[in-house]
């Protein structure tokens, strides 16, 4: 059987012709419970220096889809069409994951040419297009209504969170609830290492670490705000500071943020980790206090059930899937500094020992076994019924 997946991606490329990522890691092995031979169909780009990349398996074909989102780049339509049309003609089983506007097209082809697919539902349209411009916000309506429609008239959907997603894109078809953030182990030891990191915090004597692990030029990923608010609370005499691992895409990606910090007075406050890789972000976890995630938009977000995995305490925006990962003590307005700033006060305060405990424990639902078990499950029931 030929597998098909299908996102908007992109994918990126180097001059001898390699293909790499940064957000599809181990999915040929998944959709080889589907098919033997998986290709992907995406936007590709140029491979940027400035981010640590996974090369895309050999075995796995890249079906490059040129771009037409852009106003100046609707001329490439007709032939996205065709390329999409193509493919899904020459493919057995479908995966098509949404928001996507490739996937859009895409699932016309497959109904028409009766393909069974499977939708992967792991974001929001409405949020994704809202909080990226004021164009976004004028499509984000009519993309959410897309989004609502063919989710509910597919026969599989499969969702990265409990609950969120499902209540905003409900379907009459199967489903299943399983994240794409897999874990591979935990470290019970991790507990006491946290807890002489929580005694030190207490003992007020050292500096406080703050982190976040996301792109820092998508402004939608809430970083200006957590910096706005570590300013006000220095001036309140704490001292805390603010690690950003993840790279950017234009060249001067980070500028914005540090002229954030330096409005703000807290340029010094601010580290810029850059793209890390596996072991790099372990470490990045394993040196901070607290991780915060004050995203607008999220599915259901990889780095906090990483973070969970290492046991820091949490603090995260009230959107997506964050509210089923951590207390709703510790859930802020996303883009409210004042909120901002009365959580991480809040979490500082707490109990540190037990929140650790709580997120390390929370974590566990995210291990490779469990999932993989949930998922193998889920595409057997779809095989049996093609």
């Amino acid at each position: 059987m030929r597998v098909l997946f299908v996102h908007d991606g992109p994918l990126f490329y180097d001059k001898n012709g390699k293909y790499y990522e940064f957000a599809y890691h181990n999915l040929l092995e998944r959709y080889q419970m589907l098919g033997s031979n998986v290709s992907f169909m995406m936007r590709t780009n140029k491979l940027s220096k400035d981010r640590k990349y996974t090369q895309v398996p050999n075995e796995i074909e890249v079906i490059s889809i040129p771009n037409f989102k852009s106003i100046s780049s609707l001329k490439n339509l007709k032939k996205a069409k065709r390329i999409i049309k193509e493919n899904i003609l020459n493919n057995d089983i479908i995966v098509f994951r949404l928001p996507s506007e490739i996937c859009q097209l895409g699932i016309k082809y497959a109904k028409k040419y009766n393909k069974p697919y499977i939708i992967e539902c792991v974001g929001c349209a409405w949020d994704s297009y809202w909080n990226h411009s004021l164009l976004g916000k004028i499509y984000a309506p009519y993309s959410y209504i897309k989004m609502k429609k063919v989710i509910m008239k597919a026969d599989y959907v499969y969702y990265v969170t409990d609950k969120f997603l499902q209540k905003r894109y409900p379907t009459k078809g199967n489903t299943v609830s399983c994240s794409n953030v897999v874990l591979n182990n935990y470290d019970e030891n991790i507990l006491d290492y946290r807890k002489k990191i929580n005694k030190k915090i207490k003992e007020g004597k050292s500096p406080i670490f703050l982190g976040t692990a996301a792109a820092i030029d998508v402004k939608y990923k809430g970083q200006q705000y957590v910096i706005k608010a570590i300013s006000e609370l220095n001036k309140q005499g704490y001292n805390f500071n603010y690690k950003l691992a993840g790279g950017y895409t234009s060249q001067n990606g980070n500028d914005y943020l540090k002229k954030i910090a330096k409005k703000y007075n807290v340029e010094d406050k601010i580290i810029f980790m850059g793209s890390l890789n596996k072991n790099e972000m372990d470490e990045f976890y394993n040196n901070i206090d607290f991780y915060i995630q004050p995203s607008k938009q999220e599915g259901l977000p990889r780095a906090m059930i990483e973070a969970m995995n290492h046991a820091c305490p949490c603090i995260g925006s009230n959107i997506a899937g964050i509210p089923e990962l951590i207390q709703e003590d510790y859930l802020f307005k996303p883009g409210n500094v004042d909120d901002i700033k009365n959580k991480i006060e809040k979490i500082y305060n707490s109990n540190l020992d037990v929140i650790c405990k709580n997120n390390f424990d929370n974590s566990k639902k995210y291990l490779k076994a469990k999932l993989d078990k949930k998922r193998k499950d889920f595409y057997e029931e779809f095989l049996k019924n093609i």
